[in-house]
Parts: C-alpha cells; sequence; structure tokens
C-alpha cells in the first residue's frame, strides 16, 4: 500500500482512494488557474472528508505527481496482487471519480474542449461504466482469458496515466488560446 493511499484513507472514510484521487486529477487538469481545496471538499461532500490535515497532505501529494517533470503520475488504482476484479473497480471508481473532478468548475461546455479532451472523455466515460463482477469469479476463466485480462487492464491503465498528462497539456493550451483571444 503506498503512502498516498494511506493519506487519501485518512482523508475519507466514504470514499474510495481511487475515487478521491481521481477528483483530485480532473479538478487539477480542467483549465482552472488554480486548485481550489473548498470547490473538491464542495464537490466530495463536506460529510465524506474526515481530516483536513490528511487531505491537503493527500492532494499536495497527489498534485506534486501529476506536475512532476519526470512524468511520475499514476491513477491512484489498487496493485498488482489484489484480485482482478477488485483493480477493475478501481479503474472505474478513479473514472468517475476524474470525470466529476474534470466537470466542476469547467468554464468551457464539452463542445468548447479540445477534440483530444473530448474524446479522452468520452472514454473515461466508459471506463466508470465497466462491470467489474465481471472478473469476480476467476475460476471460471481459463489461464490464457486471466493473461488476456490482465493485458488489457495494463493497457488500460497506461491509456488513463497518459491521457490525463496529455488533457493536462491539452487545456493548459486551450486556456492560453482563450486568454489571447
Amino acid at each position: 500500500m503506498t503512502e498516498l493511499f494511506i493519506k487519501a484513507e485518512l482523508a475519507s472514510s466514504a470514499l474510495v482512494p481511487a475515487e478521491l484521487h481521481g477528483m483530485v486529477c480532473g479538478m487539477a487538469v480542467n483549465g482552472t488557474p488554480e486548485f481550489v481545496v473548498a470547490d473538491l471538499v464542495a464537490l466530495a461532500g463536506p460529510d465524506t472528508l474526515n481530516d483536513e490535515e490528511a487531505l491537503g497532505a493527500f492532494i499536495t501529494e497527489a498534485l506534486d505527481q501529476l506536475y512532476d517533470q519526470e512524468m511520475s503520475f499514476v491513477p491512484l488504482i489498487p496493485e498488482d496482487d489484489e484480485p482482478l476484479s477488485v483493480r477493475v473497480e478501481g479503474v472505474v471508481e478513479w473514472s468517475g471519480g476524474f470525470l466529476a473532478g474534470f466537470a466542476a468548475g469547467l468554464t468551457a461546455s464539452r463542445d468548447e474542449l479540445p477534440v483530444d479532451v473530448q474524446e479522452i472523455i468520452r472514454d473515461f466515460a466508459g471506463l466508470s461504466g465497466m462491470d467489474a463482477s465481471d472478473y469476480a469469479d476467476q475460476e471460471r476463466f481459463d489461464l490464457e482469458d486471466i493473461e488476456e485480462s490482465e493485458a488489457s487492464l495494463m493497457e488500460i491503465y497506461e491509456y488513463i496515466r497518459v491521457s490525463v498528462v496529455l488533457i493536462m497539456a491539452l487545456m493548459d493550451e486551450h486556456q492560453a488560446q482563450e486568454a489571447a483571444d
């Protein structure tokens, strides 16, 4: 369990770490000039967050990873030693949290967003609708199916990681263009 995961658990007992991390990342890349903690509290609901100091530490570390020039950002979903269904559920929760965070405080309409951002948002919406229960009973799968599912999940994980960084760059460019016009 990572330190960031532990901070997320301390910050909120009502939201799973993947969802909280998705919200923070979505809010951080939606083109708003700065991250406002009060907006996250309003989005998540004040009753879902139980430790202000832990929340601040969680946000700081999540944003540091997101903005790291070494591209150390990774979505906070359960690790490889967890069952496949738990990791798929983490992708679902992270994607849903990201979409909520991205939409919160977004000043542009969806049609005004860069086309690539619109496409990624549609993809994330699809990911947020996956059914993790399809992966709950791994005993009914043969080894080849499990390996294929694992490979697919790794591709999704990498797609999320790269897409968030791409959205951040595209939204920064979009905001600069809007300011210039």
